[in-house]
């Protein structure tokens, strides 16, 4: 047993080396800009797994389901997510359609769990739960609001999971999130929307903050079981660089110079519910619901070492998000023993208020549709899944002075691929 733990600890640094490598290029749309890609499994399910949490991903769903999981278990495996939108800006009269450049992200995710006795575990996942890719040609419309937006993020999670009696699971765990910001835009210092006197910014910068968890699971009986799970608000101060590419011929006498800068902004608190049905040993029903404080993000504060940035020490720009909720619906049904058929649902609201919207993150309420298959052999796991997701239109009405034009966004579709690989030591 000694042997098998050093090997899968080993396994899963690796794992999570693999992990923090590629997390720097990920980047994903989402409703506000939580991101629940977290295991395959999950993702046919419409990630409806708080109650069930019965495979190791359940560090990220509700970590006290991990008191089901025997011996060592590790499971990893990645989402790739296509997304697309339509963006028609109109000024002055004249209206133009563009669209986000299309790109595939690949959010990935790992974990592992370890039963010390038998009421004890201990277990460590690691996965985004943020993150926003929102990229247009540097010439388009909107480019003096934004016209690449990057946001990452990649958690480390380890919890400790107690069994009261065969009832009752509880859990606790800390998380360090590493976040990295790369935010781009132009500035108009003629007043002619000329792209050749147009002034480029970059900002990039990046920080590790500090955040923990709480979970429960109750099972009064073998066919039900309830679920909850807490993850705290995070505050994070990202330190790094502002940049600037001037054409020649434009004074950076008392403006765009490159500065140091603090990026300041809050992720919220999210409480999850679940509740799953089993009318059957092999067919599971259950339905989740996601409650995210995203009042929280009230604004996004840049702070300048010098005022001769872009003329100005301190900016804020507010966003006055509001409280929203995600539903999410899941089935699974065993033929055989080995092999799981599972389909989800998903309604997720924006928490994008009107009269804040921009182009760091165009997008509006969305609807999931998922399916996909696992499949057992030996000791080892295969999961696999497709998510289809649509969003409703919206309407933007325009911003004077911030670069927000009138718009309308229009057949935002997004493709979703998932696979996951496990083993059970």
């Amino acid at each position: 047993m000694k042997n098998k733990f050093t090997v899968c600890v080993s396994v899963l640094l690796i794992m999570i080396g693999l992990m923090l490598s590629s997390s720097i290029c990920t980047k994903a749309e989402a409703a506000g800009f939580a991101l629940y890609e977290w295991s395959a499994r999950g993702n046919a399910l419409g990630g409806a797994m708080v109650a069930k949490a019965d495979d190791p991903s359940a560090l990220a769903w509700n970590p006290a389901g991990i008191t089901q999981l025997l011996g060592t278990q590790v499971l990893a495996g990645i989402s790739t997510i296509a997304p697309s939108n339509d963006v028609t800006t109109s000024y002055n009269g004249n209206s133009k359609k563009e669209s986000i450049n299309k790109k595939v992200f690949v959010p990935p995710h790992a974990y592992f769990t370890h039963q010390v006795n038998d009421s004890l575990w201990f277990g460590v996942g690691s996965f985004s739960r943020y993150g926003l890719g929102t990229s247009f040609d540097e010439d388009w419309s909107g480019r003096y609001s934004s016209y690449d937006t990057e946001i990452n993020s990649f958690s480390v999670n380890p919890n400790m999971a107690y069994k009261i009696n065969k009832y009752i699971s509880i859990a606790a765990g800390f998380e360090l999130m590493y976040v990295r910001a790369d935010l781009r835009k132009k500035f108009d210092p003629t007043g002619t929307k000329n792209t050749a006197t147009d002034v480029d910014q970059r900002i990039i910068v990046d920080n590790i903050t500090p955040g923990f968890n709480a979970g429960i699971r109750v099972t009064p009986n073998d066919q039900w079981a309830i679920g909850f799970s807490y993850r705290s608000k995070m505050i994070h101060h990202a330190t790094g660089s502002a940049s600037y590419n001037v054409p020649t011929g434009i004074s950076t006498a008392t403006r765009f110079n490159d500065n140091d800068i603090t990026m300041s902004m809050n992720t919220p608190n999210t409480f999850s519910f679940g509740l799953e049905y089993k009318p059957l040993t092999n067919l599971s029903f259950e339905a989740d619901a996601i409650y995210s404080e995203w009042s929280a993000y009230s604004d996004i504060s840049y702070d300048f070492a010098k005022t001769n940035s872009i003329g100005i020490k301190n900016y804020i720009a507010e966003k006055k998000w509001e409280d929203v909720w995600r539903f999410q619906f899941g089935v699974e049904y065993l033929p055989i023993e080995d092999l799981a058929l599972r389909v989800g649902y998903v309604y997720d609201q924006s928490p994008i208020r009107e009269g804040y919207e921009d182009y760091m993150l165009p997008s509006n309420d969305r609807q999931i549709v998922s399916t996909g298959l696992g499949y057992k052999f030996d000791n080892f796991v295969v999961d696999v899944s497709y998510m289809y997701l649509w969003m409703k239109d919206r309407t933007i009405a325009a911003r004077p002075g911030t670069g927000v034009l009138d718009t309308k966004t229009a057949n935002g579709l997004t493709h979703i691929v998932g696979l996951s690989l496990g083993y059970n030591f």
